[in-house]
């Protein structure tokens, strides 16, 4: 495989979650990590970047809409990683991840969209398997807590003698901006 430009582009960066996640990447990615940022309007995205600690404010800034299927292609061809925070994606993803399997670029969301995540894997699975291209759906709040605290859980009920879980349910019961607290959650299970 040839070089790429950069080793991750944020797509949706100038949205709630995707500006979370661009700080994250910010604070806690490598300094050699090669990021731009990505979404339909440079203004915005300039917005973003002026708000991120010094470190980012060298990061690359790319103008594409999602329903730009070329330049979503041209994109996807310049990077490694493409994580993509654009909802809904039923609406908007499907060019996203359809440009990242083609270009064998490794793809991740935050989507907890079970039709989206089914029409990828109806139209796009063979093509990233050809093509080399990881593509993993909900990385997000849809789906962590819950997995993690699921996880958590079974092997709780293992240690404690306690058999497994038949049945698990996530009840969110407090939740404040991520940049001033964690959620709350709460993981209650019958087994």
């Amino acid at each position: 495989m040839t070089t790429r430009e950069y080793d991750i582009v944020l797509f949706g960066a100038t949205g709630f979650v995707g500006a979370l996640t661009a700080a994250q990447l910010a604070s806690a990615s490598p300094a050699q990590a090669r990021i731009a940022l990505a979404g339909r309007s440079l203004p915005h995205l300039e917005s973003v970047r002026r708000g991120l600690p010094a470190r980012a404010r060298a990061w690359d800034l790319v103008a594409v809409d999602a329903a730009d299927s070329e330049g979503l292609r041209r994109l996807a061809a310049r990077t490694v990683v493409l994580a993509s925070t654009v909802g809904p994606y039923a609406r908007l993803g499907k060019e996203v991840v359809r440009a990242a399997a083609e270009e064998g670029t490794h793809y991740a969301d935050l989507t907890g969209e079970v039709l989206f995540v089914r029409w990828a894997m109806d139209n796009v699975d063979a093509v990233a398997r050809a093509s080399g291209a990881r593509i993993v759906h909900s990385c997000g709040f849809d789906s962590i807590p819950s997995d993690l605290g699921v996880l958590i859980t079974a092997q709780q009920a293992a240690a404690d003698g306690q058999g497994t879980l038949a049945d698990t349910t996530l009840a969110v019961t407090s939740l404040r901006a991520a940049s001033r607290a964690a959620p709350s959650t709460r993981c209650d299970s019958r087994s």
